[in-house]
């Protein structure tokens, strides 16, 4: 997994943490979409083609997929919110779905 990692204040109030995490295909991709779909099924979710947004209470996360110049897939994951804390624990939960969809897909392939 690939990570870049931006913590920058966007407010005076808010809070926002940038990563760059790495997939092996569409299929990884859709299937970890589904995953964090899944995990926050009661939060208010705005979903475009190929990319999520999530609110949470004081804050949301998004989700979306590139092509790199290597034309290799990442992901983007990025979270803002009102509490540094918070954006924290939100980030390690995704992660932790991104790191679990990758081992499950590895063992599939």
């Amino acid at each position: 997994m690939l990570t870049l990692n931006t913590n920058t204040k966007t407010k005076p109030s808010n809070f926002q943490i940038r990563e760059i995490a790495s997939v092996d295909s569409k299929i990884a991709y859709c299937r970890f979409l589904n995953w964090v779909i899944g995990e926050f099924d009661l939060f208010l979710k705005n979903e475009e083609s190929e990319a999520l947004k999530v609110f949470f209470p004081n804050g949301w996360f998004s989700i979306s997929c590139f092509q790199n110049v290597e034309n290799k897939l990442n992901v983007a994951l990025q979270v803002e919110g009102q509490s540094e804390a918070t954006c924290q624990s939100m980030m390690k939960h995704i992660k932790r779905i991104h790191k679990h969809v990758c081992e499950f897909h590895d063992h599939q392939a």
